[in-house]
């Protein structure tokens, strides 16, 4: 019987576990499912990975640390900085995905008119979903002007033809709200047009691949409709590689890219040698150097640093020393904020609780510039020696050539070689990106630069809205002509004139 029992028992065991593991598989497919949903929460793809939540936050850090760091808002006056805050906090959490919030980000910074102040660099995973238009436009006699074409769209649009409306809107008006508005610059100069231009602010003239944009243009034969599409991708896949080889201009390079090229030409029936030094990178100073033989042949020297965005400051003081003859070399004066806190506890006491007459002149201006955030320090300029032997440095005349897209470590070469009293400074004023700027990684990947200093140059005079030159004058169409030794000639002609 005992033995009977024991089988009974066995069996009914067996049945429990079976209906368990039934119950237990159920429970475990259930749970991996909810794996999987959480990880795809947790993992988002796409262009849509920044949540309204982090999107508001990301702007606070931005408005934070612009409260504490940013030197410029003289340059600004129109700005209030909290109101501009406030307007942007429902515009970034509303935006469409992570490409519109990156513009958003973008056209709120551009507010602070300043150059080292925008958005620096965008999450590496943008550029699997962005691409741009095989386009270059010019801005000229108040028209959009096609400059050059990809030759995947020659049917479409031809060199010399106007564009006169983009997405039913006038050219003009398109740029001006699409693009200028979106431009870091402190130089209000460089916040133009020329600037906005297709093939000139790529980083703002870009969309989600394959959008289209639809043009009115006018060509010898009257007015036709084209669409263009953002099919040149800023990350081409493999796929995309036979068909990215047939996408190019029609004509090469323009003459603005091509400048963007370090070359060097002489003259030697007058005397001329001219250097043309584009990134601030280690090739700035090796350029010079494979050619500062024959530039001390010459009595004297254009150097042209028009369209030079920056880089490093390094190779740029070592090109300066050459340039420079005095046996001390200075840096520029700069000023930058001051968080006394305490100070500004004493200033909100009063301003909160006397009245303007019961509060001392020397009061007001020991505290108050700390509540206000207009308190600043001078960082005293260093002198250093000019390690560069006497014999080595050029004695001739300088000619520097500058322009409006000039910023950031080339100009600061500008504002140092300045300090020569052999110098003549040519062109437009300068973007006004100079002084070294916070970066702050946003946890998007975005990265943000915010501008820390005044600078004056070695006259006193503010500099941070751009360095201006000796001589303004217009290069643009010089620096259009093909032939490099008739360019050098016209450029020659223009210094020539001055004298």
């Amino acid at each position: 019987m005992e033995w009977v029992f024991i089988c009974l028992r066995v069996v009914e065991k067996t049945i429990f576990l079976q209906e368990n593991f039934r119950y237990m598989k159920t429970i475990t497919s259930i749970f991996f499912l909810l794996m999987l949903c959480y990880c795809s929460m947790a993992q988002p793809t796409g262009i849509n990975r920044i949540d309204k939540e982090q999107k508001l936050y990301e702007l606070s850090l931005i408005w934070k640390e612009l409260t504490y760091n940013f030197a410029n808002m003289d340059n600004c006056p129109d700005v209030h900085l909290d109101s501009l805050y406030r307007k942007y906090i429902p515009i970034v959490q509303n935006t469409k995905n992570d490409f519109e919030y990156y513009k958003a980000l973008q056209h709120f910074l551009a507010h602070l008119n300043n150059g080292h102040t925008a958005i620096y660099k965008f999450p590496d995973y943008f550029d699997d979903y962005l691409g741009f238009i095989l386009l270059r436009t010019a801005y000229k006699d108040n028209k959009i002007i096609v400059e050059n074409i990809g030759a995947h769209n020659a049917k479409k649009i031809n060199i010399g033809d106007e564009i006169v409306s983009i997405n039913g809107m006038p050219a003009i008006d398109y740029f001006q709200k699409h693009v200028v508005s979106y431009i870091a610059a402190s130089n209000e100069e460089a916040k133009t047009l020329e600037r906005a231009m297709f093939g000139k602010s790529n980083y703002i003239n870009i969309a989600l691949k394959d959008e289209k944009i639809k043009l009115r243009v006018k060509t010898p034969a009257g007015i036709k409709k084209v669409t263009l599409a953002y099919d040149c991708y800023m990350k081409p896949l493999p796929k995309d590689t036979a068909t990215q080889k047939n996408k190019r201009f029609l004509k090469g390079l323009t003459h603005v890219s091509a400048m963007k090229n370090n070359y060097f030409l002489e003259d030697t029936t007058n005397g001329f040698a001219y250097i043309r030094l584009t990134r601030c990178n280690d090739d700035f100073y090796n350029f010079f150097a494979e050619n500062y033989d024959k530039i001390m042949k010459h009595e004297n020297l254009i150097v042209d640093v028009h369209y030079n965005e920056g880089g490093s400051s390094h190779p740029t003081d070592l090109v300066a020393h050459y340039l420079i003859n005095n046996d001390t070399i200075y840096q520029y004066s700069e000023k930058t904020r001051i968080h006394n806190a305490l100070f500004k506890a004493h200033a909100a006491i009063k301003i909160w609780y006397y009245e303007d007459d019961e509060v001392s002149e020397y009061d007001k201006e020991k505290w108050y510039p700390h509540y206000y955030n207009t308190a600043f320090e001078e960082v005293e300029p260093p002198g250093y020696p000019n390690d560069v032997p006497d014999s080595m440095r050029y004695k001739g005349k300088v000619y520097l050539l500058i322009g409006q897209d000039n910023g950031s470590a080339g100009e600061h070469f500008v504002i140092t070689l300045s300090q020569n009293k052999d110098i003549t400074i040519l062109g437009k004023k300068t973007m006004g990106a100079i002084a070294q700027p916070l970066l702050v990684v946003l946890p998007s990947g975005m990265e943000v630069l915010i501008n820390t200093a005044k600078t004056y140059d070695f006259r006193g005079i503010d500099t941070s809205s751009g360095f201006p030159p000796d001589y303004e004058y217009d290069f643009s169409e010089i620096y259009k002509i093909e032939n490099p030794q008739e360019m050098l000639r016209r450029l020659i002609e223009v210094i020539k004139g001055l004298e």
